[in-house]
């Protein structure tokens, strides 16, 4: 079952369809919220008490197991760009349920991210890599990662409306960046023991767990702080953009999760790579993807 595109790639688009579900309900819970303030208690205690919103804390959980199975088998490098499948998904949901209108350059723009994420896929093919990686080099990454967040989240808290929405979209963005890497590390460990209660034991005494849970909260909250401050078109293109660009990387830098290099694979990634940022860009200013404004004050 490793390294088996049959076996992983399913997985994440079905994870990809559960995260286009969670955003579209939570952003639209989210944003008539009034704003008040950087990641309140309140506003997370308000929102636990609406339907819909835990119907999308539901799809995120079922989407997460999804995307910890795939992560399991397949490599970050591939993976990663997948989960953008989830604006495609988010436009097709928007038609469907949410009674939007969406036009040529909505379906345009599915077309772009669902050819980018096939040529990326077969253009790069990388090596599996080892989820091993050495110490200082997860401290030289948690460190950056760290630092990055904290100066999103300051420049969000100093802006308002969808510059606000960018910033805390690419905070979250940056905290599941580096989740993707920590939870194959984590899944890469719990494989390694005798037996899955040997291999969770020796987890729990390792920091990459806790590095995880800590990720997936912050990104969390920094995502519903970005639906509350703008539209879902800027957090979903920051968020989804920069969690792509940091999973991937680490891959490379952390786990030797290697591309191909020869010059036709290098030209047909590129090209891949940037059909599929224009996809994304293109999606998510679609009033089938993009939610209802957040109200001031």
């Amino acid at each position: 079952m490793h390294d088996d595109p049959a076996i992983y790639v399913p997985l994440t688009l079905l994870a990809a369809l559960g995260f286009a579900a969670a955003a579209v309900l939570q952003q639209r819970e989210a944003a008539s919220q009034p704003r008040a303030g950087a990641v309140p208690a309140s506003l997370l205690l308000e929102l636990s008490r609406r339907p819909l919103w835990l119907a999308g804390m539901l799809a995120y959980l079922i989407a997460y197991a999804l995307q910890v199975f795939a992560v399991s088998l397949g490599p970050v490098v591939v993976i990663q760009p997948l989960i953008s499948a989830q604006l495609v998904f988010a436009l097709v949901l928007g038609v469907l349920f949410a009674h939007q209108r969406a036009g040529l350059r909505d379906w345009l723009g599915a077309l772009g991210v669902a050819c980018g994420i096939a040529v990326f896929i077969v253009a790069t093919d990388p090596s599996p890599g080892d989820p091993s990686a050495a110490s200082l080099g997860w401290i030289v990454a948690g460190g950056g990662v760290a630092a990055l967040v904290a100066l999103c989240v300051l420049r969000g808290w100093r802006s308002r409306g969808p510059a606000g929405s960018t910033w805390y979209g690419a905070a979250s963005g940056f905290a599941w960046g580096m989740m993707i890497v920590l939870m194959k590390t984590v899944t890469h460990g719990l494989s390694e023991g005798e037996s899955l209660g040997a291999g969770a034991g020796r987890m729990f005494g390792e920091p990459y767990l806790y590095a995880l849970l800590l990720c997936a909260i912050a990104g969390f909250l920094f995502l519903q702080t970005a639906f509350q401050a703008g539209s879902l078109t800027n957090a979903l293109v920051t968020y989804t953009v920069v969690e792509i660009v940091v999973a991937v990387a680490l891959g490379i830098l952390l786990f030797g999760e290697k591309p191909h290099d020869s010059p036709l694979s290098l030209l047909l990634t590129a090209a891949s790579s940037l059909v599929m940022l224009a996809g994304i860009v293109a999606l998510a200013r679609s009033p089938a993807v993009a939610g209802p404004a957040a109200p001031s004050g």
